[in-house]
C-alpha cells in the first residue's frame, strides 16, 4: 500500500510513520514548514492544506491518506483562534478531500482516508464511557472545526470515491520510537515537570476529580494501521480512540509514586471550558478494528515521561 501522511512530523505523525514503514508500506510525508530527516524508505512530497492547488500532485498514485495534520489548540477561544482552526482544520481537510476525489476519478478507483478526529467533538461529556453514537456539542473552535471536518468526510464517502474511518481521540500520552513526548503544556509532562522541580506548582482546576482517558501513542498508530485495511468504498465509520480512563488527582498520585515526592499542586477554581467526565467507550473500535491498546496503562506512560524528561535535561 502507498500511503501519504499529513502532520507527518508531529508527536503521532513520527509514530504512525515508523509503524508503517516497519510493516512495508511505502510511506510518503507531506510537509510544510518543518524539514526533518526521514528514513530512507521514507518519500517527501512538499505540501499545504491550505494551498489546494498542489494538493493533486501530493495525492496522486496514493491507495491512502492519513490525515494527522491539525492545529492543536484546543482552549484557545478567540475570534482570530476559531478561524484559524475552522481554516487549517476544516478548510484543510476540504482542500484535501477535493484533491483525493480529482485522483480517484482519474484513475477510475476508490481512495482510503483516515481521518484523526478528537474526542474534543463532544464536549462536556457525561457520567459513563462516551459512545460514538452520543450527542455531539463541541464547546470550543478545535472541536467545532473537527466535527465539521467529520462531516466533510461523511459527505464525500457518500459519493462513493473514497472509503473512510475517523478516529475520535482522547489524550495521546507516552514516548514515540523517536524519543519524543506529548506538548509539555499537556497533563502528564506538566505533572512530571513540577515533580522534578523544574517547573513552579502544577495548577489545578477544580479539585482534581475530573476523569479523562490516556492512550499509548504507539497504541494509536497500531489503531491507525489496522484502519487502514479495514476501510470500504463509499462509507465512513467513526471510532474512538482511548484505553486507560484516569482522574486527574489518580495522575499526580501515579507521577508522585515514581518520583518518590508529591507533585506540588496549587488549586484554583475549575475553568468553564474543563469537561468532569470525558472517557471513551472503545468496544466497537476493538471489535471493527480487532485493535488493543496493550501499553496504555498509567505506570508506563508515566515513567516513560520521566525517562524522556530526564534524559532531555541531562543532555542539555
Amino acid at each position: 500500500m502507498r500511503v501519504l501522511i499529513t502532520g507527518a512530523s508531529g508527536y503521532l505523525g513520527q509514530t504512525v510513520v515508523h509503524r508503517l514503514v516497519a510493516e512495508g508500506v511505502a510511506v510518503t510525508a507531506l510537509q510544510h514548514r518543518t524539514r526533518r530527516r526521514w528514513p530512507s524508505a521514507v518519500r517527501v512530497r512538499a505540501g499545504d492544506l491550505l494551498r489546494p492547488a498542489g494538493l493533486t500532485e501530493a495525492v496522486r498514485d496514493v491507495e491512502a491518506v492519513c490525515h494527522l495534520a491539525a492545529d492543536t489548540t484546543v482552549r484557545q477561544t478567540s475570534v482570530h483562534a476559531a478561524e484559524l482552526q475552522r481554516q487549517v482544520i476544516t478548510g484543510g481537510t476540504i482542500h484535501l478531500l477535493a484533491a483525493m476525489e480529482t485522483e480517484a476519478e482519474r484513475r477510475g478507483t476508490s481512495l482510503v482516508l483516515l481521518n484523526l478526529s478528537s474526542s474534543a467533538v463532544y464536549g462536556r461529556g457525561t457520567g459513563s464511557p462516551l459512545r460514538t453514537s452520543d450527542a455531539t456539542e463541541p464547546r470550543s473552535p478545535y472541536g467545532a472545526a473537527k466535527l465539521a471536518a467529520e462531516e466533510a468526510v461523511g459527505a464525500t464517502a457518500a459519493d462513493g470515491r473514497i472509503g473512510a474511518i475517523s478516529l475520535r481521540l482522547f489524550n495521546a500520552a507516552g514516548r514515540t520510537p523517536y524519543g519524543s513526548t506529548p506538548s509539555p503544556v499537556t497533563l502528564i509532562p506538566r505533572a512530571v515537570a513540577a515533580a522534578s522541580g523544574r517547573s513552579p506548582a502544577l495548577t489545578v482546576n477544580g479539585d482534581g476529580s475530573a476523569l479523562r482517558d490516556f492512550v499509548h501513542v504507539r497504541d494509536v498508530a497500531a489503531a491507525i494501521a489496522a484502519s487502514l485495511i479495514r476501510t470500504v468504498p463509499g462509507t465512513h465509520s467513526v471510532h474512538n480512540v482511548g484505553a486507560t480512563p484516569a482522574s486527574v488527582a489518580e495522575v499526580l498520585d501515579e507521577v508522585g509514586r515514581y518520583a518518590g515526592r508529591d507533585v506540588p499542586v496549587r488549586h484554583r477554581p475549575a475553568d468553564r471550558m474543563d469537561t468532569p467526565h470525558l472517557v471513551a467507550d472503545t468496544a466497537d473500535t476493538r471489535a471493527a478494528l480487532g485493535w488493543d491498546p496493550i501499553r496504555s496503562e498509567l505506570p508506563r506512560i508515566v515513567a516513560e515521561q520521566f525517562d524522556a524528561f530526564y534524559h532531555e535535561h541531562n543532555r542539555s
